[in-house]
């Protein structure tokens, strides 16, 4: 898969343990949905790593920029990945609903 965890990691920024929690369980949702019905849910995947991506540069520049500007984006990048996030969960809450056998790998 074109990311991973090391994908997520924003520089030196904090993440507390429940955005990691939250975040590691969309990591292994969005693995799974990737893996249903011959790749039909890749562009919601790809999104949700673009979003992580932009989100990681973001990070490793924010303490250099102004509060007024971080208080601005900050929220806009949280709210990309978590959009992102609760699109794969929802995604593969309807296909567990249909039945879709989902592999522990």
């Amino acid at each position: 898969m074109a990311g991973s965890e090391s994908t997520v990691t924003a520089g030196s920024a904090q993440v507390d343990p429940a955005t990691k929690a939250r975040l590691s369980s969309c990591l292994v949702e969005a693995k799974q949905l990737a893996k249903l019905r011959n790749g039909a849910y890749r562009a919601s995947v790809d999104e949700l790593y673009r979003n992580l991506r932009a989100t990681q540069s973001y990070a490793s520049i924010a303490g250099e920029l102004s509060t007024s500007t971080t208080d601005l984006m900050t929220p806009l990048y949280q709210y990309r990945v978590n959009d992102s996030c609760n699109t794969i969960s929802q995604l593969l809450l309807k296909e567990l609903k249909k039945g879709a056998m989902i592999s522990a790998n």
